[in-house]
């Protein structure tokens, strides 16, 4: 019998080293280059560049334990078995072993060194869809090591396939193993509906990768040029509308079709001698001559043997040229799509917090030796017991693990309202509010944040960074009480007799009492109302844009004021811009919002990582170089269509007006007679060169996919 965390971990840790695996260390619960998430959801996500093909320096097989962060079924936590912190066990195969290797490890672990009886356990396969079919192949197997027919359920992408965690990235179906938690005898036959069988364990079998087209590849001849017809005007505008990066490969010189495309800014690639497409170096060359990823770009040609050669090479999406109408259609349609991984790999994930429990024949994880102490200090400070209040001392229990976890964590997260630091404030104040309906009026969460930091010695984080986490639960807490009382009597007075709150009386209570809009719905749910979220949305949305408004007036192109510095620091946002897609080679990137204030400008734009330090370092060089070139600044004004049709950029999401005002910094030495040519209301400098000196000061993200700048000039 396991009766700690540490005998679980120990035993499933060991177990796995004995079967060729290396023991790598619980990583981050911030996830590292990786915006698409706010938090690691997962053992995979520290292992992702791994499960893509690059090879991991302690081999192919791997095993750890990595602390996760779960929010989205946050409403799900007072049940016995949600968490939103976790512990996940994992073992790892990286193009090694597969279905059959992964099925038989889990159950050799399950049945003969947990000694779960097999009478008991029971799993889910994958059902099968348009992305991917049913898996048969992991029913046979289960049979093969002792599961029965009747204990196999195939079950749809929502129940048996896991990712990617963000929008794109490895995935795969999963088959569940689950265990008859009840002292009934367990049935003949498996219900998944049955809450009495606990899911325990999971192997995701990642033989997938959903990717999202970043570039397009066309084969100029016989795709964008033909020698009878000439350029294919329909094709190159409709491409060129796509908003991503277009490139064009042909066999001819550069001069020859340049004329041709050149109001379409595409990207014009030859290599020498006419070589041979049917040879993969051919797309070696093209993959680190233009820095494109194969994983994310969508290859055209009108040739198979070409196709089947750029597959050899890495691409991913590739497709053989028939007409204008299969590329439109596959361009709207297939904005992301499942391919084959370049390896299988093998995710496997087993909760520690439910499986201690079943190994102990609880049907209550808070009744485990994990939550056992923490459970016994929130009773001693309600004066409760937790048989009658089940749900808020699970609640505070689970929230203020949480809170602790990602307080103490080396990346320091702070209560906030914005992303990580407003999932961190909504777990600590869900915690306060139902402490109150304990009883408990005074400051408590240091007192259980005491007694969690001692069941985690294996964290050494958490006691180094116990100070802080003290500190900021209690500045937390502090504040939250000074208005949660206030805040409930008016939440009591704006719903008196009212089947329904309206999202300004929501917002009123998100601003003046602190309470996040989750806990407003909740306590609306416990009320029977219902809370108009669109209204709450757009009320959110006007105060961000008056919280941008100058106090002499509103912001205009996302400037503070018309001082001189503040120009300054808007024609620089032009050159940014276009420096942006320069040095990163990725002509899809757009401004989608700024703000420049006489101390510095924030611009931010679509991009999917964090930007490298010296990816930052040549952006800031860039800049400053075309600053050095005293390059002129001059305006049009335009009717909108031919603006565009011009090249102009313009800003994601905004609305123009029918003629527009367009900026173009002029380059005599580009092709195109200028640098970069932009959409704007002004003002701008009328000389490049008054902008002075360049400096980025900051790189952040500040949303899934959505990159900021900060920069200032000297």
């Amino acid at each position: 019998m396991f009766h700690t965390r540490q005998e679980l971990i120990k035993a499933y840790i060991d177990f796995f080293k004995k079967k060729g695996h290396k023991e790598i260390p619980s990583s981050s619960l911030i996830p590292e280059n990786d915006p698409t998430v706010l938090f690691t959801t997962a053992g995979m996500h520290p292992l992702v560049p791994y499960l893509l093909g690059q090879k991991h320096p302690l081999g192919k097989r791997l095993v750890d334990v990595q602390k996760c962060i779960r929010t989205g079924d946050i409403d799900e936590v007072g049940n016995p078995t949600h968490h939103t912190f976790f512990e996940m066990l994992g073992n790892w195969s990286l193009g090694d072993y597969f279905k059959k290797g992964a099925i038989s490890l889990s159950y050799e672990f399950l049945t003969k060194v947990l000694k779960l009886p097999k009478e008991n356990l029971a799993v889910s396969v994958f059902a099968g869809d348009k992305d991917a079919p049913k898996d048969e192949e992991s029913a046979k197997l289960w049979q093969k090591v002792g599961i029965p027919k009747r204990r196999i359920a195939f079950l749809g992408k929502e129940d048996n396939w896991w990712g990617p965690a963000g929008s794109t990235g490895p995935c795969g179906p999963d088959t569940e193993m689950f265990f008859w938690a009840s002292k009934e005898k367990p049935p003949k036959s498996f219900d998944p509906k049955n809450k009495n069988w606990v899911e325990i364990w999971n192997d995701v079998l990642m033989e997938y990768v959903k990717i999202e087209t970043k570039t397009i590849l066309v084969d100029a001849i016989n795709c964008l040029l033909n020698k009878e017809k000439g350029l294919n005007k329909e094709l190159a505008e409709h491409l060129r509308l796509t908003n991503k990066r277009i490139i064009v490969v042909t066999n001819a010189q550069k001069d020859e079709i340049k004329n041709k495309l050149d109001n379409y800014n595409f990207e014009i690639f030859t290599l020498n001698n006419n070589p041979n497409k049917e040879k993969s170096d051919y797309f070696k060359k093209l993959i680190n001559n233009l820095n494109i990823n194969p994983e994310t770009t969508l290859y055209f040609d009108h040739k198979k043997e070409n196709i089947d050669s750029a597959r050899k090479s890495g691409f991913m999406i590739t497709e053989i040229y028939k007409n204008n109408k299969q590329i439109f259609d596959f361009i709207e349609n297939n904005k992301a799509k499942y391919v084959k991984a370049p390896q299988q790999n093998v995710d496997t994930g087993m909760g520690v917090e439910r499986t201690l429990a079943v190994l102990n024949e609880l049907q209550d994880n808070y009744e485990t030796s994990i939550f056992k102490p923490i459970i016994k200090q929130i009773e001693a400070i309600s004066e409760k017991v937790y048989a009658d209040y089940k749900r808020e001392m699970r609640i505070i229990a689970d929230h203020l693990r949480s809170a602790v976890f990602i307080l103490g964590d080396e990346r320091g997260i702070k209560p906030s309202n914005t992303e990580q630091g407003y999932v961190l404030r909504r777990l600590i104040r869900r915690a306060i509010r139902y402490g109150k309906l304990l009883g408990i009026n005074e400051n408590f969460t240091i007192s259980i944040a005491k007694v969690i930091i001692p069941i985690y010695l294996d964290y050494p984080e958490l006691k180094r960074n116990q100070k802080t986490i003290f500190s900021e639960l209690e500045a937390e807490e502090t504040k939250f009480n000074q208005s949660i009382e206030s805040g409930l009597k008016k939440f009591s007075q704006l719903t008196l007799d009212k089947s329904s709150l309206s999202g300004k009386d929501a917002f009123l209570l998100f601003q003046s009492y602190g309470f996040p809009i989750e806990m407003t719905q909740e306590l609306a749910k416990e009320k029977n109302i219902i809370v108009n979220l669109e209204e709450f949305k757009k009320e959110s949305e006007k105060h961000q844009e008056l919280s941008r408004t100058a106090s002499s007036g509103a912001f205009k192109s996302g400037l503070s004021d018309h001082s001189e510095k503040t120009t300054r620091l808007h024609t620089a946002t032009h050159l940014l811009n276009e420096a942006l897609r320069v040095v990163l080679k990725d002509n899809s990137i757009k401004q989608k919002g700024s703000n420049i204030t006489p101390e510095r400008l924030r611009f931010d734009f679509n991009f999917p990582r964090k930007l490298r330090n010296k990816e930052i370092k040549k952006i800031e060089q860039f800049v400053n170089k075309k600053i050095s070139q005293s390059l002129e600044v001059i305006r049009k004004e335009l009717p909108l269509s031919k603006a565009i049709k011009s090249g102009a950029q313009s800003e994601f999401g905004a609305k123009y007006p029918e003629i527009v005002s367009v900026y173009t910094i002029i380059d005599k030495s580009s092709p195109s007679g200028f640098f970069s040519k932009e959409i704007c209301t002004g003002p701008h400098v009328k000389n490049i060169s008054e902008i002075g000196k360049f400096k980025i000061i900051k790189e952040e993200s500040v949303a899934a996919g959505i990159r900021r700048i900060k920069a200032i000039i000297e």
